[in-house]
């Protein structure tokens, strides 16, 4: 059984500003290793609680997903979710204060998992009936053979499914910012 990464109870305010001049948004889509030397910046504008905001684990941005130094720690001995995604470096600003530790999550597996029979969908954009799709009900396929732990939808490249197995994870390991 495969899941949707959705976001959790996430405040508003948390939401970062992502700086893409080290790495342009586009080619986290890739689904491609990035080689950089810098890590990747991420700014709260507002003033926050710091106590607050970092008792999170997953952290959703204006750009890319990121997640903390303690999930980053649990998760860099996973030799299969490595394979799935690679992690890459990033640096926060809150309240004017810089932390680092931080990871982006880049994906780099590409999956067929929605059912487009049993779905229901229209083209975005008219003219393009076989482009991207505006999905209004989404139904996995429940004959996924493919070993994996986090993937891109193949029919919505936008959209991130996890495993069983790293659900089971996270939910072992109290992970906080996703349902």
């Amino acid at each position: 059984m495969i899941y949707e990464f959705m976001i959790g109870n996430y405040a508003n305010r948390y939401w970062f500003q992502y700086d893409s001049t080290v790495v342009d948004l586009y080619e986290l889509l890739q689904l491609k290793e990035i080689q950089i030397n810098k890590p990747l910046v991420f700014k709260l504008k507002d003033k926050v609680s710091e106590k607050r905001l970092f008792s999170y684990d997953f952290y959703f941005s204006d750009g890319p997903v990121f997640i903390s130094p303690r999930l980053a720690n649990l998760l860099s001995n996973n030799q299969d979710f490595l394979h799935d995604v690679q992690l890459i470096e990033a640096t926060i600003i809150v309240n004017g204060c810089s932390y680092s530790g931080y990871k982006v999550l880049n994906i780099l597996r590409l999956i067929s998992c929605i059912d487009m029979n049993k779905s229901e969908y229209i083209p975005l954009l008219e003219s393009y009936p076989d482009g991207p799709m505006k999905f209004f009900e989404i139904v996995f396929k429940e004959d996924i053979n493919e070993q994996f732990c986090m993937a891109r939808c193949e029919e919505s490249e936008g959209r991130i499914v996890m495993s069983e197995s790293l659900r089971q994870f996270f939910i072992n390991n109290k992970v906080k910012g996703i349902d």
